[in-house]
């Protein structure tokens, strides 16, 4: 029996979906009716399109103030300092989990994305060292797609800033956009409370523009709620997404973050920067 090929789409954890795809004649493509569940888990043609793998992408907008909000605003702003060196975040999303840790100063990042979708997972391994990238998969039945192979990325030929989770800003969950979206901030011992525009944020968490417009006039006032340290260091980053409330902590601040170039990565094939979504 001839099995569905298959397209798995991962967008970071903001959502992963399964397409099946039928050819036309001469090898181009268009898509067939959704399959069912145990014919995603035995697609064994899987074909892997990873694109914008990270939450931060671009310049963050400059902070809304006021009169009444720009002292909290400006402290909250100000908790962030702590993310301009070593430290490790978890993001969790109903789609799944973005946890890792980050050197920017150095260049170093060892981050994994695991993400499920209709019984289907896929876990995307990331380790970039200076200018160098390397990528991992794991859950696609197919070869080079087991965990065991290491592929070597070539940044010269990623067209999109902050695909496989490398941000081109140093800030791989995009917290530092999301606070400058923010008003009406106010704050309560080490609590931080108000809304953030996210219309001005390029992608948080599941979220990515064109869910934005399906949000409507309620995603310029999402709630939010932010918690620091007793260093004013940003700990927690909580915001209240219809039915996907994302959440991403921070810790580990100053500690070691060790990320080396895999032994033996084989240099990603040419045709699967297409796939991948570089």
């Amino acid at each position: 029996m001839r099995l569905p090929l298959m397209r798995l789409t991962l967008v970071w954890p903001r959502q992963v979906r399964l397409t099946p795809v039928r050819l036309r004649s001469g090898g181009s493509e268009r898509s067939a009716r959704p399959a069912r569940p145990a014919a995603l888990a035995s697609a064994l043609a899987a074909v892997v399109a990873l694109a914008g793998c990270s939450f931060g992408g671009g310049a963050p907008p400059r902070p809304t103030t006021g009169p009444s909000v720009a002292p909290s605003q400006s402290e909250l702003t100000r908790s962030l300092h702590a993310l301009s060196g070593r430290y490790r975040f978890k993001v969790v999303a109903k789609e799944g989990t973005y946890t890792g840790g980050i050197d920017p100063v150095a260049g170093l990042l060892n981050a994994t994305v695991s993400v499920s979708s209709d019984g289907a997972s896929l876990k995307i391994d990331t380790i970039a060292v200076g200018a160098s990238a390397y990528i991992r998969l794991t859950g696609l039945p197919m070869p080079g797609f087991d965990g065991a192979t290491w592929y070597r990325v070539d940044p010269a030929r990623v067209t999109r800033p902050g695909s496989l989770g490398l941000s081109a800003n140093k800030d791989p969950t995009g917290v530092q956009a999301l606070v400058a979206a923010t008003h009406d901030v106010r704050r309560e011992n080490r609590s931080f409370t108000g809304t953030v525009d996210l219309t001005r944020v390029t992608t948080w968490g599941p979220v990515n523009i064109p869910q934005v417009i399906q949000l409507g006039e309620v995603a310029t006032r999402m709630p939010f709620e932010a918690t620091v340290d007793d260093q004013d260091r940003l700990v927690s980053m909580k915001v209240e997404i219809p039915d996907n409330p994302v959440t991403a902590t921070y810790s580990d601040f100053g500690a070691t973050v060790t990320a080396t170039a895999p032994t033996g990565a084989t240099s990603l094939p040419d045709h699967l920067y297409g796939m991948l979504g570089l």
